[in-house]
């Protein structure tokens, strides 16, 4: 397997919360040159859960527009109820993507067995294929190899989006779970260059958007590992500067950088301290991305 890395998209936003659509362009466009295999929309990075209803459908439907099948594109639905993820599935109308992408409910946590019966449902009800992401850090619920081994075989369950580097080796190890047809995408930025020594080649992450050159770089086939550790170090520091203070209004202004202007974060952050700010575009000339 080659080595592939999927963006998590941001969306940018005006004052008012609409989305910028020529900034989004950009953006989108820019991770097709530098090489994704594919696309999120609307995930963490995305501001998923900040997003108005309105925005919601015009941000999936511009994204479409923009990617026209070029790359596989998946979308975020995450919800805290079946019913309500089968909304926002309905809201998408009859886009042609190739997936949706949704957490367990994230208001509390699910017992295992919930955990199952969640993904059952939505699996059984939802007319496009269903991705598991596990964001334990949000939702207060892990997902286990046990409720793997019962999910994997589902019709409309096709892969997972998990930071969890044990539980991919788990899943690999299984003989009857790793030839099924479920995709693995590895979402634990700080070790990307582990897992790519590893065989783990499917990377994830929103970081890719602000880092096309590194990203580039680091995914090129012609790439050593003393390359892929060099981007991967450009990457993570520049993320250290973000969680400072705020990561999406740190990475609102790397995005303005990189001329993808708009507010990512929700509508309550604070602004970016002066300091911060020239340390962000200090780091990024540094790094090559401007």
């Amino acid at each position: 397997m080659k080595r592939e890395f999927f963006p998590a998209l941001g969306t940018p936003t005006d004052l008012d919360g609409a989305l910028i659509k020529n900034s989004f362009s950009r953006q989108i466009e820019l991770m097709i040159e530098s090489g994704a295999q594919g696309v999120l929309c609307l995930g963490s990075m995305g501001n998923m859960a900040s997003i108005r209803n309105r925005e919601y459908p015009i941000v999936a439907q511009h994204c479409c527009s923009v990617v026209k099948k070029k790359i596989p594109l998946l979308v975020g639905v995450m919800d805290c109820s079946v019913s309500r993820i089968l909304d926002r599935i309905d809201s998408l109308g009859n886009l042609d993507i190739d997936g949706v992408v949704t957490t367990t409910p994230f208001y509390s946590s699910l017992k295992p067995d919930e955990i199952v019966r969640f993904y059952s449902a939505l699996s059984a009800k939802s007319k496009y294929p269903v991705y598991i992401y596990d964001l334990p850090g949000v939702t207060q619920t892990a997902i286990t190899i046990s409720q793997l081994r019962k999910l994997v075989p589902e019709r409309n369950i096709s892969g997972i989006k998990t930071g969890n580097l044990t539980l991919i080796m788990e899943f690999l190890r299984d003989p009857i779970m790793k030839d099924n047809d479920f995709s693995i995408y590895f979402s634990n930025l700080d070790l990307f260059d582990i897992a790519i020594k590893s065989g783990i080649y499917r990377n994830l992450d929103g970081m890719f958007t602000c880092t096309p050159r590194n990203t580039r770089a680091m995914y090129d086939e012609n790439s050593d590992e003393t390359v892929i550790s060099k981007c991967l170090n450009n990457i993570l520091k520049l993320r250290n500067l973000f969680i400072k203070e705020n990561v999406l209004a740190a990475y609102s202004y790397a995005m303005e950088l990189l001329k993808c202007p708009g507010n990512y974060h929700a509508d309550y952050a604070l602004s970016l301290s002066d300091e911060l700010k020239e340390e962000i575009s200090a780091t990024m000339k540094y790094i090559h991305e401007i």
